[in-house]
């Protein structure tokens, strides 16, 4: 693991959700994906994220800009 994806680990669960949010909310997919990625790739138990909360940020945002989620 590199650096940079053991210091977005370290973040609290709350700044990893907004990184994501806003990652989506300026049109960054490409760094919400990278993001989401290292998120869950990592165990939970390894401040990782569930797969539930990104799917729900990505719902939120899609709803928002009224675009039916898969």
């Amino acid at each position: 693991m590199t650096q940079e994806q053991e210091m977005i680990l370290r973040f609290p669960k709350e700044i990893k959700i907004r990184c994501l949010q806003d990652a989506l909310e300026q049109d960054k997919f490409v760094i919400f994906m990278g993001l989401s990625k290292i998120l869950l790739d990592a165990p939970i138990n390894e401040s990782g994220l569930e797969t539930e909360i990104i799917e729900m940020i990505h719902n939120d945002y899609l709803n928002k800009n009224g675009v039916k989620p898969i």
